[in-house]
């Protein structure tokens, strides 16, 4: 059981990492030595009807998958070594993403038998660890920056730091409560938004100076949010929160997908970081768009779509690959994966239609999420928040 839950590969030498000051040296620690364990054992049953064929960690942002972001900006920080840990769709993430050395990084897959949660994941994996190394939820967009984490962890000598972001309602997060040398006292888990402690949430990185955890939890399930981090604060033990100021989203319900590709088409956040974006903000990555197309940025449109005379795209958008709008449609603020098709004269606003979505002629679309395979029949509409099971046709 303990071999299923570690996985096959060990670690090699990872690649060199590209661009970052990822191999400065802070007190004797150098970025480049450190590993990751990033949690990818989420299910995404917020992000329903859209993963019901692509696993949460794939589903595309700015036409890349969720978690190269995340992964990229380890790698600009030096932390190559990574391992994914979870029971959902695994083979499926591997199949996708492969060694990771496309995205400069050295990928190991710990595909659990059985899910473990965060405890069991760190347990069996970081056993017989003696370097610090990151814990990260597989699922955030964030331009925290890691050097700074880490010297911040090193000057105050913690066991463990966590990474923290201000919301306005964090009623749907855990909570933490600081003293004034950012010690983390007590955690308070999805308070009322008018009793929460503060409106610092746990982020979804950790830094460890050392595992934690008896090898007891490596084969049994435990959240270390609910159990480890609330017993290291009531001892008063040297646990610290990281303040970070800039951005951060959780991609956990389709309302934060949508808006992550809307920020990061916008401009807001990292993802754009890997794209060179022209001053016209529409990038067509070898797009078709015919005389007569009316377009409005900022878009991304990719490769091999077609975007037909008389059509209109309203940016922020994001188009996937293959894609065609038809003549006199409208797209306006929505994400279409790749392969979908909007017909002649349809209006989809708001929206995010998955992988080979069609939208019939004429039909109207407004806030709607529109499933893998599926099609919007002809004249249909409006209609919004259609969510249905994959390949149907909706009535």
């Amino acid at each position: 059981m303990e071999e299923a839950a570690r996985g096959g590969r060990g670690w090699r030498r990872p690649p060199a990492a590209a661009g970052g000051g990822g191999a400065a040296k802070r007190r004797g620690l150098t970025m480049t030595s450190m590993r990751a364990i990033l949690l990818v054992g989420g299910e995404g049953t917020r992000l329903r009807p859209l993963t019901f064929k692509t696993p949460k960690q794939l589903v595309p942002v700015l036409n890349r998958p969720l978690l190269s972001h995340l992964l990229g900006h380890l790698r600009e920080a030096g932390v190559t070594e990574i391992a994914l840990a979870g029971a959902a769709a695994g083979d499926v993430i591997e199949e996708a993403l492969g060694d990771g050395r496309a995205l400069g990084v050295e990928l190991r897959y710990v595909n659990e038998e059985t899910p473990l949660g965060s405890g069991g994941a760190i347990a069996s994996i970081a056993a017989g660890w003696d370097a610090p190394f990151f814990v990260i939820n597989g699922d955030i967009i964030t331009d925290l920056d890691i050097g700074a984490l880490i010297a911040f962890h090193e000057a105050r000598e913690a066991e463990l730091t966590i990474g923290l972001s201000e919301v306005e309602d964090p009623s749907e997060f855990g909570v933490v409560a600081l003293d004034d040398a950012d010690r983390i006292t007590h955690f308070v888990e999805k308070p009322p938004a008018a009793s929460a402690p503060s409106r610092w949430i746990n982020a979804g990185i950790w830094l460890f100076a050392r595992p934690l955890l008896g090898a007891e939890a490596a084969t049994s399930f435990s959240r270390v949010e609910e159990t480890l981090f609330p017993a290291l604060a009531a001892e008063g033990r040297s646990i610290y929160g990281f303040r970070h100021e800039g951005y951060w989203l959780d991609v956990g319900s389709v309302a934060a997908y949508r808006r992550a590709n809307m920020d990061a088409v916008a401009g807001v956040g990292p993802c754009r970081r890997d794209l060179e974006w022209p001053l016209s903000d529409f990038l067509l990555m070898g797009a078709t768009v015919e005389p007569g197309a009316h377009l409005e940025g900022p878009l991304l449109v990719g490769a091999g779509s077609v975007i037909e005379a008389g059509a209109v795209v309203r940016g922020p958008a994001v188009i996937g690959r293959d894609c065609v709008i038809g003549g006199g449609a409208e797209i306006r603020d929505s994400v279409l994966w790749d392969g979908v098709r909007v017909e002649a004269a349809a209006r989809v606003d708001g929206c995010v239609l998955a992988k080979d979505a069609v939208v019939g002629s004429a039909a109207s679309l407004t806030d709607a999420v529109i499933p893998h395979n599926s099609t919007v029949p002809a004249a249909a509409g409006p209609a919004s928040g259609i969510r249905s099971d994959p390949g149907r046709r909706d009535p």
